[in-house]
């Protein structure tokens, strides 16, 4: 064939595929809309896609957008950091400092897991353990030399069961109305105009391009919520993201954390993702102490409490935080401490893994 009608082909090809996988995506969301299942619009995307992945349909995720997606989370969560939060960070000091200890009690308890009772080696049981960032653990697994796969399965067990039972707990314990998003009555796309949109945009840019020059880990998200959050703070704009901007946002979330599943085996079900699920569920009950000890403690109760110290990744746990109408900006700061804390550590260590 001649290479002039093999690239409109792959072309072809490319788009097809990519098609498929928004297409798989949306028909989960609006199953989940339909049904009126918890989080529809991110849950039903990711439940489809992962069902298809495992399933071997052939899809492609919108990966080249994930950094925008990130983004526009970023400066959405931002935007709940209004000016009263300069005055609410002394009291939120000691819940804050307790997220260290809590960190090392997920490491301990992934660690004794993975070794003890499925025969991980040092390496693969540490980052499958550590509570951060899908992409950074993987790199930092594959650079200290531990088994990547099994770290992916592990933290993506992790991530896709925390997000489906977080939602239920919360339905059932604090009788949250799960069906339905708490920003879905905020700005419109017919809303916006020229200066909020370029205000939107630049925040989203310049947050994630200055993130990324100082090497802040998960710089997508947390350089534009960081950026949106002091704008907001000292009042210096109320650009609020578009609502089609938001669930665009969580379909293509749940697109891509669902794609991750894809070439997953029996064998690996039966062996590294069941280690993931009991994992997980331990530290969902260790969650759940915690975030009561931490309630007599700190003076402060309720859900925030417990999203703040839910283990899962910091974009989908501060989602549905920014979707319940939890305090988003008491969780993503307590993410931020998680993130900080998570990311020193694992550094420190994949060092000396590496000697």
């Amino acid at each position: 064939m001649s290479a002039h009608l093999v690239i409109p082909t792959l072309r072809q090809d490319f788009w097809i595929s990519s098609l498929k996988g928004w297409v798989i995506g949306c028909v989960g969301a609006l199953a989940f809309v339909t049904i009126g299942l918890p989080l529809p619009w991110f849950l039903g995307a990711m439940t489809a896609t992962l069902l298809a992945a495992v399933g071997d349909v052939k899809f492609r995720a919108p990966s080249g957008i994930a950094n925008t997606v990130r983004a526009i989370l970023g400066v959405a969560i931002g935007s709940a950091f209004g000016p009263e939060i300069l005055s609410r960070a002394g009291p939120m000091l000691l819940s804050l400092s307790l997220m260290v200890p809590w960190v090392f009690m997920v490491l301990g308890l992934g660690v004794a897991v993975f070794m003890r009772l499925f025969a991980f080696d040092p390496k693969t049981a540490f980052f499958a353990s550590v509570p951060g960032g899908l992409t950074d653990m993987v790199t930092l697994a594959e650079e200290a030399g531990a088994n990547v796969r099994s770290v992916t399965l592990v933290q993506l067990t992790r991530i896709a069961l925390l997000v489906f039972a977080l939602p239920i707990y919360l339905h059932w314990h604090d009788g949250f109305d799960v069906s339905r998003s708490a920003f879905i009555a905020k700005a419109r796309l017919s809303d916006m105009t020229l200066q909020t949109s370029l205000e939107l945009l630049i925040m989203g840019i310049a947050g994630f391009l200055g993130a990324r020059q100082l090497g802040i880990a998960g710089a997508s998200i947390v350089g534009p919520m960081i950026l949106s959050g002091l704008l907001f703070a000292i009042g210096s704009t109320t650009a609020r993201m578009p609502f089609e901007a938001m669930t665009l946002a969580q379909v293509a979330l749940g697109i891509l954390l669902g794609a991750q599943f894809r070439g997953l085996t029996l064998k690996e079900f039966r062996t590294t993702v069941a280690a993931g699920l009991i994992f997980t569920t331990l530290l969902l009950l260790m969650t759940l102490a915690w975030a009561a000890l931490v309630e007599q403690v700190s003076g402060f109760s309720g859900a925030k409490v417990l999203m703040s110290f839910a283990p899962g990744g910091q974009a989908e746990i501060n989602l549905l935080a920014f979707a319940l109408g939890i305090d988003v900006a008491f969780v993503a700061l307590h993410h931020l401490v998680r993130l900080a804390v998570v990311m020193g550590l694992a550094q420190l260590l994949s060092q000396k893994f590496k000697l």
